[in-house]
């Protein structure tokens, strides 16, 4: 009896390995640190301005994006260490719109 609650004690200090989750703990939402505008053409509608924002907000790094139509304008906060400005544009254009930072 003894041997079989010695094996039971060691067994559960044993870490179980088999059946824990093999994916990471989840990262800690980015921070935006900086915003740009962006002047984007090629949008022929409302549906087009809420695909390129759509894809904008899920790449890593991009804490909020919005897209107009009506203004052909995108909005996007972002953090720098994760994402440059030349990325957002890669971005946007690789969706199939052309993109140009916005003056001030």
């Amino acid at each position: 009896m003894k041997t079989i609650l010695l094996a039971l004690s060691v067994l559960a200090t044993v870490p179980v390995v088999a059946g824990e989750p093999t994916t990471p703990p989840l990262a800690p939402a980015s921070v935006a640190n900086a915003t740009n505008r962006f002047v984007v053409s090629g949008m022929h509608c409302d549906g087009c301005a809420q695909g390129i924002a759509s894809e904008l907000r899920r790449a890593p790094g991009v804490a909020f994006a919005s897209v107009s139509f009506s203004n052909r304008l995108a909005i996007i906060a972002y953090d720098t260490n994760r994402v440059s400005v030349k990325g957002l544009k890669k971005m946007i254009v690789k969706a199939g719109y052309e993109a140009e930072l916005a003056r001030p």
